[in-house]
């Protein structure tokens, strides 16, 4: 499965990264609990690979440049974050409307609308952004 990331009303571009497809039938709320434990899984590798010196690769330069950031010191450690926690609060963004989701170009506005998902399935996750002004 493909999952894309998108802001309304920035500039960048889509993220798109693949990513194992879950086993078993799948809901959105399932498959949203799936995806944030890989994502707070992947921060806590990441917060446990910072050391007291960091030396920047050629890959990192290029990445960093292309990203349009470069980041030469570690970032400082913040508090812990659970699964069920993170879950929690995407649960609740998408009741209050903050981001939209869309499985192969189908809104999914229910979050226990069972879902039917193959390999080259799509997932769009667009996240809306306030007005300013308004």
């Amino acid at each position: 499965m493909i999952v894309e990331t998108k802001i309304v009303g920035r500039r960048t571009p889509f993220e798109r990264r693949p990513t194992p497809l879950p086993d078993g039938p799948q809901t959105l709320r399932s498959l949203l609990g799936h995806l944030v434990h890989q994502e707070v899984t992947a921060y806590h590798q990441r917060q446990e690979s910072v050391g007291l010196l960091r030396v920047l690769t050629e890959r990192d330069l290029s990445d960093g440049a292309a990203a349009g950031r470069i980041s030469v010191a570690p970032q400082e450690r913040s508090g812990t974050v659970t699964p069920e926690d993170a879950t929690r609060t995407a649960l609740t963004a998408f009741g209050d409307g903050l981001y939209y989701v869309f499985v192969d170009d189908e809104q999914i506005e229910n979050l226990d609308q069972p879902l039917v998902l193959h390999a080259d399935s799509t997932l769009l996750l667009l996240r809306l952004t306030a007005l300013a002004g308004g």
